[in-house]
């Protein structure tokens, strides 16, 4: 393996313009979407996953090495970085965390939107062999707490509007700096001389779950498990003319898969804090950027244009309602791509040939990855009989290392290679897999999901509430939004719009209800536990009180 510094062999992957890109759609000898009729290496998670000169920061200085001038990350508000000049940057980060006391080990909290700061940090914790823990800054309450608190950070790194949110929290006595925008962090700090590149099995970050199933859980993710997210759009539909836009924020995997992407090719990253619906399309054109992960239904509901279709994207992934999703590609003249997955697993199964409406296929096994469908007992179901989804990697660095500071939640969730998705499929004789549902009573509003327990337990902290459950109900553009049904604690009584405003000002965004309904009592089970789904059947969502449409 390279040193830092010294040049990654050649046959660490194509140059630009080696071969013609196949575009999606061309009608050529691979037909794109089929699975059967890949072209070698153009997915091949295991080979590319486990070569130490795919490992994200030597794929950089790879590229550094031989094009340094080569753009690699432009944020939308100007401010840019070649591969040679990120590669400096992440360095000159390395100088500056280790002058804050950052070594091997230590775990190091960022509140930094998609950014060139957000992208350099990850590189050089990993580089230094500390582990960057991502955290929401909309969280608030026990939530930020428990962020801040589990795993047990030795540094806080934010945007300077968000340097009072440790304090909050209560942890006024963990050193927090403030990160301006300006790249005026690095100012004047030497490139820091690292003595080698991460190894592919190593830890590269922290990603927090969204604590479906109690509270969130710290996933260990390894570099192997990030280059394994390339080849999910083909790798020869790629070259280093391709762009990914990126909005996504960098506490979620989603936000981080566009840099290997284009590493691999020496492409493009496009940054942006956030999602504009209103800046979408100006940004895509702008910045001629090629691929995204997008949220459709929200930029469906931009008005009509005559050139809608007259767009750079070619290729996007999405999750969700598939009518919706054929709706933006026949819009927008853009393939879809459909991958199911997890923080934990990584993107095991696709779907490159987007299905037609009604369809509820999520795709097949990537190479190397194999799956069983088991019922209660673990023994594995028949094809077409709906059970827990478990999937196996090529490699076991290609799922989490494991769960931050709870092995024993690992070993539950990891048994003998196999991850348990908590997800109930069905899979097809064709080899094709059928999402159901979660086996965990789970609200999945805009692609996060929102733990009801989590919910439920923070809204009778409220004090006039005596017991309330929560559940999702269909939405054609979150895909589920939030409907609260509350009881009022005795002698009390709750106005909906006052709870909701309330609830608004504790709760991160994406959990505050859409819905609440002021309640007598709640269906049971015979054992006196709520069933959600006579809830559902229950209350009307027309018929309750129902907050300003939000998106």
């Amino acid at each position: 393996m390279p040193e830092p510094g010294e040049a990654v062999p050649d046959e660490a992957g194509p140059q630009p313009g080696e071969e013609a890109v196949l575009r999606p759609g061309d009608d050529a000898e691979l037909r794109p979407g089929d699975d059967a009729e890949l072209r070698p290496g153009d997915d091949d998670p295991a080979g590319l996953a486990l070569d130490p000169a795919y490992v994200l920061p030597a794929r950089v200085a790879w590229w550094a090495e031989r094009q340094p001038d080569r753009p690699f990350l432009t944020e939308v508000t100007g401010r840019s970085a070649t591969y040679g000049g990120f590669l400096d940057e992440v360095r000159r980060w390395c100088t500056r965390l280790v002058g804050l006391g950052v070594g091997p080990g230590d775990r190091v909290v960022s509140m930094l939107a998609s950014s060139i700061d957000a992208c350099a940090l990850w590189l050089a914790a990993g580089c230094l062999g500390a582990l960057e823990v991502p955290v929401n800054p909309e969280l608030r309450g026990s939530f930020l707490t428990h962020a801040l608190r589990d795993p047990a950070p030795s540094l806080c790194l934010v945007r300077p509007e968000h340097a009072g949110l440790p304090a909050a929290a209560g942890l006024d006595g963990l050193p927090t700096v403030a990160v301006g925008r300006d790249g005026s962090f690095t100012a004047g700090a030497d490139r820091h001389p690292l003595p080698a590149w991460p190894a592919p099995a190593d830890p590269s970050c922290v990603i927090y779950t969204s604590g479906t199933t109690g509270p969130s859980k710290g996933v260990v993710i390894s570099w192997a498990q990030m280059s394994a997210t390339i080849g999910r759009i083909p790798r020869s539909w790629l070259t280093g003319d391709d762009a990914v836009y990126a909005y996504h924020p960098m506490f979620h995997v989603t936000g981080r898969t566009p840099l290997p992407a284009m590493a691999d090719v020496g492409g493009r990253v496009v940054l942006r804090e956030r999602l504009s619906v209103s800046e979408f399309w100006s940004d895509v054109r702008r910045f001629g950027c090629t691929s995204t992960t997008v949220n459709a239904a929200l930029v469906l509901g931009s008005p009509p244009r005559a050139d809608d279709a007259d767009n750079p994207l070619r290729v996007a992934f999405t999750a969700g309602n598939r009518a919706v999703a054929n709706r933006f590609a026949t819009r927008f003249g853009v393939r879809m791509i459909e991958a199911y997955g997890s923080t934990e697993v990584g993107f095991p199964i696709l779907a490159r040939r987007f299905p037609a409406d009604g369809d509820r296929t999520c795709g097949r096994l990537r190479p190397g990855y194999t799956a069983r469908v088991v019922d209660e007992a673990g023994t594995e179901v028949a094809d077409g009989v709906a059970g827990e989804l478990w999937i196996r990697p090529p490699a076991r660095a290609l799922i989490t290392l494991g769960y931050l500071g709870h092995d024993e939640l690992t070993a539950r969730a990891v048994v003998d290679g196999w991850y348990r998705t908590g997800d109930r499929m069905v899979r097809r004789p064709t080899g094709e897999f059928e999402f159901v549902d979660r086996m965990g009573d789970t609200i999945r509003r805009l692609g996060e999901n929102i733990s009801s327990a989590a919910l439920e337990a923070a809204v009778v902290e409220e004090g006039d509430i005596a017991e309330c459950a929560a559940v999702g109900v269909p939405d054609a553009t979150a895909g589920q939004e939030v409907l609260l049904a509350v009881i009022p604690a005795p002698g009390r009584w709750i106005e909906p719009a006052e709870l909701h405003a309330r609830l608004a000002g504790r709760l991160p965004r994406h959990m505050v209800p859409a819905f609440v309904a002021v309640v007598d009592e709640l269906p049971r089970t015979p054992t006196n536990k709520i069933r959600k789904r006579d809830l559902r059947a229950v209350l009307d969502p027309a018929l309750v009180w129902q907050a300003p449409r939000r998106t």
